[in-house]
């Protein structure tokens, strides 16, 4: 989500403090940004607690995906680089 959240281990309350507005979707299966265009109703505020079963359910500790390591070409060893796009911007119009 890019969100971050306080949790303690040590603490034993078994809360997580919450470091932005979440809001729950129509269907009220995920938590997602007060931003976002799927959230209808406000599930929390930055500094409340909510309880490590609720932050399980909805994912909050889900681990970010790592991003995929760039190709290595055989003979060079080098990454390869993306091809730029073709410049498809016309010329200016000759006056009249």
């Amino acid at each position: 989500m890019g969100l971050s959240f306080v949790h303690d281990p040590d603490d034993g309350s078994g809360r997580v403090t919450v470091t932005a507005r979440l809001c729950l979707t129509e269907d009220r299966k995920r938590l997602v940004p007060d931003t976002d265009p799927d959230a209808r109703w406000l599930f929390c505020t930055p500094g409340s607690q909510i309880s490590q079963a609720d932050a399980e359910r909805y994912g909050l500790f889900a681990e970010p995906e790592p991003e995929p390591e760039p190709e290595v070409d055989q003979e060079q060893g080098e990454a390869k680089q993306a091809r730029t796009p073709a410049n498809k911007a016309r010329k200016p119009a000759a006056n009249k």
